[in-house]
């Protein structure tokens, strides 16, 4: 009995494994040369990005500015949060977030945001993220500057705001 019911649960699994599969993307359709495409190769238009992430942080970045604007930093952190766990690795938003926790004078927080922003923007040691490295440094240096360390807020704004994008 037992190995009929192995066999049985064995049989199953190999069903609901075939019913699972990953789905195949569908066939791409060619276009003949002689049917109106240009003679020179082009390249191929790139797949768009999936708009739910991006729209949906630039909603909410919109609405923590509104917040902030509105002088309701704690609205604006809710807001931003939510906006770092749809893109973690976005440094701006990072840097908003420490600004806001300076508009409720968190220094703890806002520092500690500030040095997140720094080191994503670090990560990318692409020269077109220098802006991006110098504006997190420069959010870093205004959270010292909050903090009553202002020669070294001095010093960081010296080294980074010609740089700034």
């Amino acid at each position: 009995m037992n190995l009929y019911r192995s066999m049985c649960l064995t049989a199953w699994l190999c069903i609901t494994a075939a019913c699972t599969s990953a789905p195949q993307p569908p066939a791409t359709t060619e276009v003949p040369a002689s049917v109106g495409a240009p003679t020179s190769e082009t390249p191929a238009p790139k797949p768009a990005a999936p708009k739910t992430q991006i729209s949906a942080t630039f909603a909410l970045l919109s609405q923590a500015d509104s917040a902030l604007n509105a002088e309701q930093p704690k609205r604006a952190i809710l807001l931003l949060e939510r906006a770092v766990r749809i893109e973690p690795r976005n440094f701006e938003l990072w840097i908003r977030l420490s600004r806001a926790h300076l508009a409720t004078h968190n220094l703890v927080a806002a520092k500690q945001h500030a040095r997140k922003a720094i080191a994503l923007a670090d990560a990318n040691a692409s020269s077109a993220i220098e802006g991006a490295r110098a504006k997190a440094w420069l959010q870093y240096a205004e959270v010292l500057e909050y903090a009553g360390q202002e020669s070294e807020a001095a010093s960081l704004r010296q080294r980074y705001r010609k740089r700034r994008g």
